[in-house]
């Protein structure tokens, strides 16, 4: 570990609590000239240090991601590894060349911003610096493994649902399979996507993505994206790490047992597609119908206009609420 990586863990155990430069030196075993250069580099990355004569140095309490304070929060047995990086063109992209590395512990990469970020169907996702949650999960399976996507990409949206629920106070709603829905507009998306053992055929690792829009810019994001994004938050980004942090715990505890489908019902509440009528692409063809269930592995079932029941476990909804008008993709 760096000498600024010691400061940042130790630092972030202690937020905004003062330290002397010789105490910080005897309790890492450093120098002073260490300590010094250790935190010039710290603030040239970012980080909010203040310094002030006579009371040392104190991290301060903002939006910069930090793996430690983020560790911190976790309430789990065997954590998950925290990468955090400055600008990637996707965390998803980082993910899996971990796992093509041969990753052997779940990852969570972290960025603080975007510059090739993609949703399903490689359709860009916006990711300005500073203002949002840009992550991925990087989960190797082992060898007997069986993997569920719809139940899979539904737990990871209650799981989000649940964290801003508890850091936010503010319940999303679900628009099948993975949106998240906030005053008609929305916030997050998921992308999960699955990496294939060549020789044996079998899933050998997943990559879940996750994007969250904490504030949005509305002078600056894209004309195409007014009225249709909106914001977690309405202006405070400082509990960016609060959120990450929460997000894994509800994940991995899930996660765990995801394959049941306990949380179901939870998606189901607070879903907005159930009962509306809606138009679909699957296999490139559209279906108009509407949706009497979501059944016990996260697919719906759809009766169509010509009165046929189907189970859809993966398509795109184009337009919901038909008859109301209320919210179009």
């Amino acid at each position: 570990m760096s000498t600024s990586q010691k400061l940042l863990t130790f630092l972030s155990s202690y937020p905004e609590k003062w330290f002397s430069g010789n105490q910080l030196a005897s309790q890492l075993e450093l120098s002073r000239t260490a300590v010094w250069k250790g935190i010039r580099l710290l603030e040239e990355q970012g980080y909010s240090l203040e310094s002030r004569h006579g009371l040392g140095y104190r991290l301060m309490i903002d939006n910069q991601l930090n793996a430690a304070l983020i560790s911190q929060e976790l309430r789990l047995d065997h954590q998950p590894r925290i990468v955090v990086y400055n600008k990637v063109s996707s965390t998803n992209t980082i993910a899996k060349q971990m796992l093509f590395e041969d990753l052997k512990k779940p990852t969570v990469i972290l960025a603080n911003q975007q510059t090739a970020g993609r949703g399903r169907f490689d359709r860009k996702f916006y990711s300005p610096a500073a203002s949002g949650i840009y992550m991925s999960i990087a989960l190797p399976l082992s060898i007997d493994e069986k993997v569920n996507p719809g139940l899979l990409t539904t737990a990871t949206a209650v799981a989000a649902g649940r964290a801003i629920k508890k850091v936010f106070h503010r319940q999303v709603k679900y628009k099948w399979v993975n949106d998240l829905i906030l005053n008609n507009r929305k916030c997050g998306g998921i992308l999960t996507e699955a990496i294939t053992d060549l020789e044996s055929g079998r899933i050998a690792s997943l990559v879940i993505g996750i994007g969250l829009n904490l504030t949005l810019d509305t002078k600056k994001m894209p004309t195409e994206l007014l009225g249709k994004a909106g914001a977690i938050s309405k202006g405070d980004n400082s509990k960016r790490n609060l959120l990450i942090a929460e997000f894994i715990n509800f994940f991995f505890d899930i996660y765990r047992n995801y394959r049941s489908g306990d949380f179901l019902e939870e998606y189901r509440r607070h879903s907005i597609v159930l009962g509306k009528k809606i138009a679909i692409v699957v296999n490139r063809k559209k279906i108009i119908g509407k949706v009497e269930k979501i059944n016990s592995q996260g697919a719906i079932l759809l009766k169509s206009d010509n009165n046929q029941l189907l189970t859809i476990s993966s398509g795109e909804i184009i337009k919901l609420n038909l008859l109301e008008g209320k919210y179009h993709e």
